[in-house]
């Protein structure tokens, strides 16, 4: 598996961020917001002025965060803007949500298998992957949930980003792991924070998610794409750029001691 980092988590200029990488020695990137606006939102000029950045630091992105879906209405010019940003920066897949939770799931659910279903084949035909979020906030908050969208759509269609620290919060215990089922298959990407009762965000290893455990399902499960820190926390010392330098240290070690590698 190979270490990654959302920059924005380290601080909202892009250049703050990437030199905080560098010195943690990563070599890639995921792009979300930059100066507080996610990256769809920004003008091309300073989208060139991101790909630069990148360049010039010699970090791979390999996935741009869209905020496709983070509400319970699919606006399309989000994802048509996600493959602009991705081919721009050379990203391979690219971030999106399930909806808002309501209610009515019997309804949405075969809405939103029908909506994915068409935004994933539109960015296959453009050469990129989709991938969902599971997230706390949205439709598929946990493994069971993803299983459930994924049996309703074509195998191999839908990638799936694995956030078990989300789906720790939202359930209130240790996540499953995804180390069977159709998410096993679908996972192509990893959302690496923790969650405890009493602090809510914190480091690898601090929480309930149960790190070795997840890495070792994901190791199972023949994983072996990214890990990319979100930290979602400030460190009362040193801020959010030592939060992240604490994250990446934790995983790092859990990994180690849990026998995987870690690139």
């Amino acid at each position: 598996m190979r270490l990654s980092v959302i920059t924005d988590e380290i601080a909202p200029d892009l250049d703050t961020a990437l030199r905080e990488c560098e010195a943690l020695g990563l070599s890639a990137v995921e792009l979300r917001s930059v100066g507080g606006r996610n990256v769809v939102h920004h003008e091309q000029s300073r989208l060139r002025e991101f790909r630069d950045a990148l360049a010039a630091g010699g970090f791979a992105c390999p996935v741009v965060d869209t905020p496709f879906l983070k509400a319970t209405k699919a606006i399309w010019e989000h994802l048509d803007r996600g493959m602009e940003i991705a081919d721009l920066v050379g990203a391979t897949a690219i971030r999106v949500f399930s909806g808002l939770r309501v209610d009515d799931r019997d309804w949405y659910l075969p809405w939103l298998a029908d909506v994915l279903s068409a935004a994933s084949n539109q960015v296959r035909a453009a050469g990129f992957t989709l991938l969902l979020e599971i997230d706390e906030a949205c439709m598929v908050a946990t493994v069971a949930e993803a299983d459930e969208l994924l049996g309703k759509m074509a195998p191999g269609l839908l990638g799936v980003v694995w956030d078990p620290a989300n789906e720790a919060r939202f359930r209130r215990t240790e996540p499953d792991t995804v180390n069977c089922g159709k998410v096993a298959e679908a996972v192509a990407h990893v959302h690496v924070k923790d969650y405890a009762h009493d602090q809510g965000w914190v480091k690898p290893g601090a929480g309930i998610v149960g790190w070795p455990s997840q890495l070792r399902g994901l190791a199972d499960a023949g994983y072996d794409e990214y890990l990319s820190i979100e930290t979602h926390y400030s460190a009362p010392v040193g801020g959010t750029a030592q939060a992240t330098r604490d994250s990446v240290a934790s995983l790092r070690l859990i990994a180690a001691e849990s026998g995987v590698s870690l690139l």
